[in-house]
């Protein structure tokens, strides 16, 4: 996991609760399933950096990657906070204002409720940087998931509805269509009925919010 900073280590070790450090440790055995939301060799985003280009003082071409902005180059979990404690209303909340995720102690046994955080936290990241960011990692999830869900379209466009968007955003959330994606994702990578990872592990809520039909993996 990556979180060298001296200072991130020193708050580690002295400052965190037994709880927040099971919670960070979760983190680092999560941290692969979001490689592809920072562009990590070998994901299907990577694809997208590939490019050629032609050295100095060269006309042949080479094979290359294109070069990420240091958010993504860089990116290291020692640039946020993570909490344990009690929340009201919710079981999990990221601050986009102190870059904080807080889960409430009963979510540390729901590993859907910290993934569902951690893609608001990496959505972040991605939604300070251009919009063809966004977009790029979009695209990459919606090839990957049109091959594994049968009704995925149907699926979207019910959750782009306005009645979807107003019902989710009237009960505290926010979550566009490259969220509902990376969580579909990692419902198909961590085993989990589709709506797993969206819902906090209440699938039937999900589909209530979604107005969608049941769905096979």
């Amino acid at each position: 996991m990556k979180m060298d900073d001296s200072w991130y280590m020193e708050w580690y070790w002295t400052q965190a609760t037994p709880d927040e450090k099971r919670l960070i440790d979760k983190i680092g055995d999560f941290e692969h399933l979001f490689e592809d939301m920072i562009f990590q060799e070998g994901t299907s985003t990577y694809e997208l950096l590939q490019c050629k280009s032609k050295p100095q003082d060269s006309d042949e071409w080479i094979d290359d990657v294109a070069d990420l902005p240091d958010q993504l180059d860089y990116f290291s979990y020692s640039f946020f906070h993570f909490k344990v404690k009690p929340l009201e209303g919710c079981d999990g909340v990221f601050s986009y204002v102190d870059q904080t995720l807080t889960v409430t102690p009963k979510a540390l046994e729901n590993d859907s409720t910290i993934l569902h955080e951690l893609i608001h936290l990496h959505e972040f990241v991605i939604n300070d940087l251009p919009m063809y960011f966004h977009d790029m990692v979009y695209w990459a999830l919606y090839k990957d998931l049109k091959k594994k869900i049968a009704e995925l379209d149907d699926i979207i466009t019910g959750h782009a509805h306005l009645l979807t968007g107003s019902t989710i955003y009237s009960a505290g959330g926010l979550h566009d269509i490259l969220f509902l994606l990376k969580s579909f994702d990692l419902d198909i990578r961590m085993g989990y009925p589709l709506g797993t990872v969206f819902a906090y592990g209440r699938e039937d809520e999900f589909k209530a919010y979604s107005y969608i039909k049941d769905t096979e993996q």
